[in-house]
């Protein structure tokens, strides 16, 4: 997502001239109050301003929900958008040298189902596209699971509070409150993950300590906004205990020697709590064409009334 637009709906979450709860539908006010349960900030006395989202699935859920609602669409593209999302992460390029490049779905079908994998064999090709697409709509089958909410905390070892077993951060910084224009070149590397045992941890990824270049932040000083991600694989060095578990109570990130702060720590409480959602689904693409039909013939009633006073 280019940089005007992340930083415009940062501003426009935080209320800075923005009246999205009072001007939209149902779905976009849930989207607001799950912003604010995945969102901490922290304005040092410096003046320099730190909002961080953690994604949460949930909260990428929330958002397609509202995102679909604004531009009116129908369950089936909703649909299409989440299976979207679920590709860019269970294909994306993870770092070898740490070991997460496991997490790609082609890597596990290589070791657990067809090691000798020729991705140039149409016929193989064909039968890992379906093995991928059998993962994909298991998850998406888990989101509409009826014993459940659409928006709770676990949907299945690697979603949740993960996106595919990866805790996932946006940091948002501002300079507009401060005099200073602190160096943010290496910020990645200044930024940490902390669980409830007091443990640090570094970002993962395949930029230094970004998932990927676009992800660092721009400039060599923070002069105004911008913003960057990180990506903790939840996993220990040992690849089996999670650095987040199940039952912690909390986790924090920290960024170190941004500006005249030596430390700053954002810190989210855990189980997280969402709002329960105004529908399961949202209607068909054959009800929304139904109704915009409707609507269209009453607006042309009204039109030619009108033309007959």
């Amino acid at each position: 997502m280019p940089t005007r637009v992340l930083l415009l709906c940062w501003i426009c979450a935080a209320g800075i001239g923005c009246a999205l709860e009072l001007s939209e539908g149902p779905f976009a006010r849930v989207g607001q109050e799950v912003w604010r349960t995945v969102n901490r900030s922290h304005r040092g006395a410096d003046g320099v301003l730190v909002q961080v989202a953690l994604h949460t699935f949930a909260y990428e859920i929330a958002h397609a929900y509202a995102r679909a609602e604004r531009e009116d669409l129908g369950q089936e593209q909703l649909e299409f958008r989440i299976k979207q999302l679920l590709y860019s992460y269970v294909d994306g390029t993870y770092p070898a040298e740490d070991g997460t490049d496991i997490n790609s779905l082609y890597f596990q079908y290589l070791i657990y189902v067809n090691p000798s994998f020729d991705a140039r064999n149409p016929l193989q090709k064909r039968a890992f596209d379906i093995w991928r697409a059998e993962y994909i709509r298991r998850v998406v089958d888990a989101i509409y699971d009826p014993k459940f909410p659409i928006l709770r905390d676990r949907y299945d070892d690697r979603w949740g509070l993960t996106l595919y077993s990866r805790l996932v951060f946006t940091v948002y910084l501002s300079s507009g409150e401060s005099q200073l224009k602190p160096y943010i070149a290496d910020i990645g590397a200044r930024t940490f993950l902390v669980n409830q045992q007091g443990v640090r941890f570094q970002p993962s990824g395949t930029f230094n300590f970004y998932p990927y270049e676009s992800d660092r932040p721009e400039g060599e000083v923070l002069d105004g906004k911008t913003y960057y991600r990180v990506f903790f694989p939840n996993r220990k060095g040992d690849n089996k205990k999670p650095i987040v578990g199940p039952d912690d109570e909390y986790l924090e990130l920290q960024i170190e020697n941004l500006g005249d702060v030596p430390l700053r720590t954002l810190r989210w409480e855990l189980p997280l709590e969402y709002p329960e959602m105004p529908a399961r689904r949202l209607p068909t693409e054959a009800e929304v064409a139904e109704r915009k039909a409707v609507e269209r013939a009453e607006r042309k009633a009204r039109a030619e009334a009108a033309r007959t006073k």
